[in-house]
């Protein structure tokens, strides 16, 4: 759990611009962070003669061995397609990886929790190519993140807009007819950039076009909403001196046990604040570490848990 708070942080350094330093490898983006060449080298492992790469929040994946050369995405061409983005991905906090080689078992790009694996081509990419890509895999985060499987009321409510019964085109043959592979493509045409819609409509030619169905765009920025109500934490008062107070808490599901960590700004656990079992916590930090020393001035984040959910609040002590 901890590797996978420390990722969260990192990415959330990135975009404040604290604690990491921006090489020509790193690009931060509105909330994204897009990750590539020297930087990928924490991800990677080498066993056996192969070479893994596993970032937290995704399984492992082993990547291709091949002598032919691969064109991986630029970094400044893949943020300019998040720049392009009409749509509130900052909470997302999405992770994105920019493949030197294609993995294995997937060679095409994918998206896997909130972090997207950009695979390389045999030549360039088209400026375009990058930017279709791009807003659709941010498609599927979107979806994941805020409209997974289990939130069958949401499905129910875009399979009425959309008109359509998903089961029922899931059954059919065909990766256009799959529902996250649709709301992917709805995402792009109503979300993305010039770029990302020049090819045309959506790519199952047999569905409406998503900017011709009435409250689907609406629809899909209220899941944005619901997201940023979903965990709240306030610290107070913030510059501290001596200590601080953090009231964090949950909405929509009281039961669900709340924990608090503090980290420094390289992603170093300084203390455990305690888990609280009612979704709300009142905790107080005394600006000491685990072993009671009282830590330094300086950048602190604190960071709350609970269940899928996670946020992170910005501390500066004097």
């Amino acid at each position: 759990m901890i590797r996978a708070i420390v990722a969260g942080l990192c990415v959330l350094l990135s975009s404040l611009g604290q604690g990491l330093p921006c090489r020509a490898d790193i690009a931060s983006v509105g909330g994204v962070t897009v990750i590539s060449g020297t930087d990928l080298d924490c991800y990677l492992e080498t066993r056996g003669g192969a070479t893994y790469i596993s970032v937290p929040g995704t399984r492992e994946w082993a990547l291709a061995e091949s002598t032919q050369d691969y064109h991986p995405m630029p970094v400044g061409r893949v943020a300019e397609a998040i720049r392009a983005i009409n749509y509130p991905i900052q909470p997302l906090e999405v992770l994105v990886v920019i493949l030197p080689v294609p993995r294995r078992q997937i060679p095409e790009s994918s998206a896997e929790g909130r972090v997207i694996f950009l695979s390389p081509g045999r030549v360039g990419y088209p400026e375009e190519h990058i930017h279709y890509i791009v807003a659709h895999e941010l498609g599927h985060v979107v979806q994941h993140t805020l409209m997974p499987e289990s939130r069958q009321d949401l499905w129910a409510r875009y399979e009425g807009l959309r008109g359509l019964d998903l089961s029922d085109l899931g059954a059919r043959t065909g990766h256009a007819y799959r529902a996250a592979e649709i709301f992917a493509e709805d995402f792009r045409v109503l979300f993305g950039g010039d770029l990302a819609r020049c090819g045309g409509n959506i790519e199952n030619h047999e569905l409406e076009a998503p900017d011709e169905v009435s409250g689907l765009k609406e629809f899909m920025l209220s899941l944005a909403s619901e997201w940023e109500g979903r965990i709240r934490i306030s610290a107070f008062p913030n510059p501290f001196r001596s200590k601080v107070v953090f009231e964090a808490f949950t909405l929509g599901d009281a039961g669900r046990p709340v924990e608090v960590m503090v980290f420094d700004t390289v992603g170093r656990k300084i203390r455990d604040l305690g888990r609280a079992e009612t979704g709300s916590a009142f905790l107080v930090w005394d600006g000491r570490d685990e072993g009671n020393s009282p830590v330094a001035p300086g950048v602190y984040f604190v960071h709350i848990a609970a269940g899928d959910q996670s946020r992170f609040v910005k501390l500066i002590r004097r």
